[in-house]
């Protein structure tokens, strides 16, 4: 008791006992450790977005080099293969064609629709203005095409034969060239159809012919039927034309 006492009481004596409230001083090292950290951390964000965004503009870069370089490559390709000797004589042959064909030629052609024959004849008369009917580079006289143009044509003959009463007749239909020059006819195309019918009433028969012939400047074509009251002259029933190859 004595010596724990005497040793409280040298305590007492000769040292102040450490305080125990804390100081205010301790805090502010703390504080500035953590400010150090965050701008070390927003440095290195900032090296790492302006690392990537240099690795972007690089990349960009190197693309678009490539790109036009490609260009380049693909440009060389076809000058190449248009400077080849079977395209510089495809180009040569297309551009001779061009320039040789005529601006305004003329396509030799007519279509030619049904009329009322006037007289008794079996050759028809025709309409060449109205309608459908036209004329071009072929002229026409009395119920004739005349050819100006010696050549390759393909000529049609459609004729509808009808009535109002029931009647069994023999149709005949002929195409006929006419030289100017020898006045002789020969008969290009011909068809005999027979009109079988029984009873009473309306009827309708149609006739049609094409061909392809050679035909000189000057030749007369015209149709021949063997009823021309008969024949209808609805212009999309009965019609007659030729054009040149």
């Amino acid at each position: 008791m004595q010596r724990r006492n005497l040793y409280s009481l040298q305590m007492l004596d000769g040292e102040n006992p450490p305080s125990c409230h804390p100081t205010t001083a301790w805090p502010v090292p703390l504080q500035e450790l953590r400010i150090e950290k965050k701008l070390g951390w927003l440095k290195v964000c900032h090296f790492v977005i302006i690392s990537m965004l240099f690795i972007a503009l690089t990349g960009l870069t190197f693309g678009t080099y490539y790109l036009h370089q490609l260009q380049q490559e693909v440009e060389g390709m076809k000058l190449k293969i248009d400077g080849t000797p079977q395209n510089r004589l495809e180009k040569q042959i297309g551009a001779e064609e061009r320039t040789n064909k005529p601006k305004n030629e003329v396509k030799m052609a007519a279509h030619l629709t049904g009329k009322t024959t006037t007289d008794h004849s079996g050759r028809l008369k025709w309409e060449i203005y109205l309608g459908h009917a036209f004329l071009q580079g072929i002229q026409y006289k009395d119920g004739a095409l005349v050819i100006n143009e010696t050549g390759q044509y393909f000529i049609y003959a459609k004729i509808y034969f009808r009535g109002m009463e029931c009647e069994t007749v023999l149709l005949q239909q002929t195409v006929v060239k006419r030289n100017e020059y020898y006045l002789n006819d020969l008969s290009l195309m011909k068809i005999n159809v027979m009109n079988y019918c029984s009873g009473r009433g309306a009827w309708g028969k149609n006739t049609f012919q094409a061909g392809i012939f050679h035909l000189s400047e000057g030749v007369q074509l015209f149709v021949s039927v063997s009823h021309p009251g008969m024949v209808s002259t609805d212009e999309l029933m009965t019609f007659f034309g030729a054009y040149k190859l």
